[in-house]
């Protein structure tokens, strides 16, 4: 996979988000899932996702959830599974800060899984993009990897507001 990610001609894709207002963060609108939505929505697939936050960088990180995970703590991270991480910076810039998506991997454990690989992707996307919301940010970039024709042309030409 890495060797894919460092041969592959990249793009960059912008997503222009809603001006930054520290006084809305879209909890009233109906049709922005808030943090809380997202993340129940992702246990209810099966996925525990964490995000992790160091000064600007985050770490978004997805396991697998198991039944038996609240036998033992030490059971449920014998059963818990990494299954993907999106990883990223958020940065000042002129306009506004930038949520700048630097790399988003899938491990090998999702060829075996019932659900989409795309419902993985979708949720480690939505997690960042709504912490970059938060935070302010009045753009996020994302990396668009050419794997293929087809997926690189839709992701490469994706620029809109939301």
């Amino acid at each position: 996979m890495a060797a894919l990610m460092a041969s592959a001609p990249a793009a960059a894709a912008a997503l222009h988000l809603a001006p930054p207002n520290p006084n809305h963060r879209g909890d009233d609108d109906p049709f922005v899932p808030t943090m809380a939505d997202i993340m129940a929505s992702s246990r209810s697939q099966g996925l525990h996702i964490e995000l992790r936050t160091a000064g600007p960088f985050f770490r978004v990180h997805a396991v697998t959830s198991s039944p038996s995970s609240s036998s033992s703590s030490s059971s449920a991270a014998a059963a818990a599974e990494e299954v993907g991480r999106a990883e990223g910076v958020i940065r000042p810039w002129i306009g506004g800060d930038v949520l700048h998506l630097d790399s988003m991997r899938m491990s090998r454990a999702t060829l075996g899984m019932d659900r989409s690989i795309f419902g993985l992707g979708l949720f480690l996307g939505a997690v960042a993009v709504r912490h970059g919301f938060d935070r302010g940010c009045a753009r996020a970039e994302l990396l668009a990897i050419n794997d293929s024709p087809l997926y690189h042309s839709k992701c490469a030409n994706l620029d809109f507001l939301v």
